[in-house]
């Protein structure tokens, strides 16, 4: 048995790998985003942790919480599609890179057949042929980058199509977390309206024992008997307010929500950080997937435009094979019956110059579209942070204040209560004073609320907690 050189091929091979090292990518170079270094109204807690490092487990206390976005992130249609996506292209990136090598197929046939007398000199024959071989079709020499910048733009898109699966994962977190708040809010809203009502009531029958004295007219009970109502209704609204967060957790689960959850925390137990530093803007940058994706996107738009280069200059393709082929089953591996084949081709661009021109300025300008999304990107970041940092100091000066309010008016609900009950005061004074209690404690409720909200904004604003998917997808 002969055993066949594969030097031909290798050859190849070699040449083809040392050619295909040039690329005509222009050099990347990062946009310059005019914004601060810092943001204003930032705080550095003692702990000094950055969101980038802390994981959402680390950043909300609460385990009922934890339950559901452990629930999310397996079960949430939005994220597995996402998360598709990411690994479609990634298949996509894989299909372009394995143009870079040629492919080497392995052949083998046999025929054997019988022709006719009549055309064949008037003797029949019958003849057989077999053959193998190893052969590469169509390859491209890569000479100026075509193939590789076009598997460089395949490999940013990934990353870019990575990067968005990041942020879904991200918003996702920040989703539940509030629509948990919500459902927390309600409940809250509903044992405050339950409170209030009771408390009416009793008020409404020491008005009715009043109104049988003669001590307060019918309006008083009238006007009694609207804050009940008043209550009724609010508490009903709450109860709609539970029922819809719920229905919205469930959505995001993809499922009813499981009857062993863990116990919960109240509202104000829900974070075990409240000072969670923005830190330097570039910091934030790196660590925001929208802006990764941006970023990664401009990259892909830089290496189209190596590969509309290439366009203009010659191409060569090699299609060889190399095997044995034998009339004889037998003889097939014989020396003697060693074949091969070898077939360059080049396309030289000569009146396609203008359809090459256009396709290099088009590159050109998707790049510079890519630089505008970019920096558009970074500003919306750099807002996001900001107005997230300004609204948790406002709303932490609002909460205190609409607490010593809050005691103030039960404090003032309390001392015009006894006045009432010993006919110092009349019912407008007590009702104005329940009034003013029960909008201070709903007040209080809803700022509590907004400020929760606040801090799972920021910790998505911040980019918290993301692994960066910048390794080689094969």
């Amino acid at each position: 048995m002969t055993v066949f050189s594969f030097k031909p091929t290798l050859s190849v091979l070699t040449v083809a790998t040392a050619l295909s090292a040039c690329t005509m990518m222009p050099r990347y170079e990062q946009p310059q985003v005019n914004v601060p270094e810092t943001f204003r109204h930032d705080t550095q807690p003692e702990t000094g942790i950055q969101a980038a490092s802390l994981g959402w487990q680390d950043y909300f206390a609460d385990p009922r919480l934890h339950r559901l976005i452990e629930l999310a992130l397996n079960n949430n249609t939005d994220l597995q599609e996402a998360a598709l996506n990411a690994e479609a292209v990634r298949r996509q990136y894989m299909i372009s890179r394995a143009d870079l090598l040629p492919g080497i197929n392995a052949s083998g046939n046999g025929q054997r057949g019988r022709r006719a007398a009549d055309l064949s000199g008037g003797n029949a024959m019958v003849s057989e042929s077999y053959s193998v071989g190893l052969g590469i079709t169509a390859y491209e020499l890569d000479l100026f980058g075509r193939v590789r910048s076009q598997a460089e733009a395949a490999k940013q898109t990934y990353f870019s199509s990575a990067a968005a699966r990041d942020a879904a994962h991200l918003t996702l977190i920040a989703t539940v977390a509030k629509a948990y708040f919500n459902q927390l809010h309600a409940e809250e809203a509903m044992v405050l309206a339950q409170n209030v009502l009771k408390t009416r009531e009793r008020t409404y029958e020491l008005t009715q024992l009043k109104h049988r004295a003669g001590v307060v007219s019918a309006l008083d009970l009238r006007q009694q008997e609207a804050l009940i109502e008043a209550a009724k209704a609010d508490y009903a609204a709450a109860v709609q307010s539970r029922e819809q967060a719920q229905n919205a957790l469930s959505m995001l689960i993809n499922q009813p929500l499981p009857n062993d959850l863990p116990q919960g925390l109240s509202l104000e137990e829900q974070f075990k950080i409240s000072k969670l530093p923005a830190g330097l803007s570039s910091e934030v940058l790196l660590n925001r997937p929208d802006i990764r994706a941006a970023e990664y996107d401009l990259r892909a738009a830089n290496a189209n435009i190596g590969a509309a280069r290439a366009a203009f200059f010659p191409s060569i393709s090699l299609t060889g094979t190399i095997g044995t082929g034998s009339t004889e089953l037998s003889g097939l591996f014989e020396g003697r019956n060693r074949t091969w084949s070898f077939m360059p081709t080049i396309n030289l661009p000569i009146f396609n110059w203008g359809r090459n021109r256009a396709n290099l300025d088009l590159a050109n300008i998707r790049k510079q579209i890519q630089i505008v999304r970019y920096e558009a990107a970074v500003q919306n970041a750099f807002r996001d942070v900001s107005d997230a940092l300004v609204a948790r100091e406002q709303l932490d000066e609002r909460y205190d204040a609409t607490m010593r309010q809050r005691q103030a008016f039960a404090d003032s609900l309390r001392l015009v209560r006894l006045r009432y009950q010993h006919g110092v005061s009349n019912a407008l004074d007590l009702l104005d004073a329940e009034r003013n209690s029960y909008g201070a404690d709903t007040a209080l409720l809803n700022i509590e609320l907004t400020r929760l909200e606040n801090l799972a904004d920021l910790y998505k604003a911040l980019g918290g907690g993301l692994k960066r998917y910048t390794e080689d997808p094969s």
